[in-house]
């Protein structure tokens, strides 16, 4: 059985893969990050399944680089929660800042998003 920090490891590892496959536009790879049955919720626009993600993956595909920031993990055995903010920079500048609420679980081929959600911050000044 893996150690707490060998399972945040884990995690930490599929946080950053998920960044470096979306922003190189392996919109399958990214997909399977997700459990069959994941739900994504992007800042309102809820997607369920991986092929709908997919999808999603290849529509947002050269959009700019994505920064996981101040990852808090809990991991309960087979089950974790992740807290972590969001930049997206594209063009040189800050596109998009908002946080991360993640459900995951450990499955035969690692651990992976059951729940993903995505809170854009408001705009500065609204």
């Amino acid at each position: 059985m893996p150690t707490t920090a060998e399972d945040r490891d884990e995690i930490l590892q599929l946080l950053y893969r998920y960044n470096h496959l979306i922003d190189g536009g392996d919109a399958d790879g990214w997909g399977d990050t997700f459990t069959e049955d994941a739900v994504f919720d992007a800042a309102g626009n809820v997607l369920t399944g991986r092929d709908a993600l997919k999808g999603f993956a290849v529509s947002v595909a050269g959009v700019g680089r994505h920064l996981v920031l101040n990852p808090v993990i809990d991991v309960n055995g087979d089950t974790a929660t992740s807290r972590a903010y969001l930049m997206l920079v594209a063009g040189g500048a800050i596109a998009a800042v908002g946080s991360y609420a993640d459900e995951l679980v450990r499955t035969p081929e690692g651990w992976k998003f059951a729940k993903r959600v995505f809170t854009m911050d408001a705009p500065a000044g609204a």
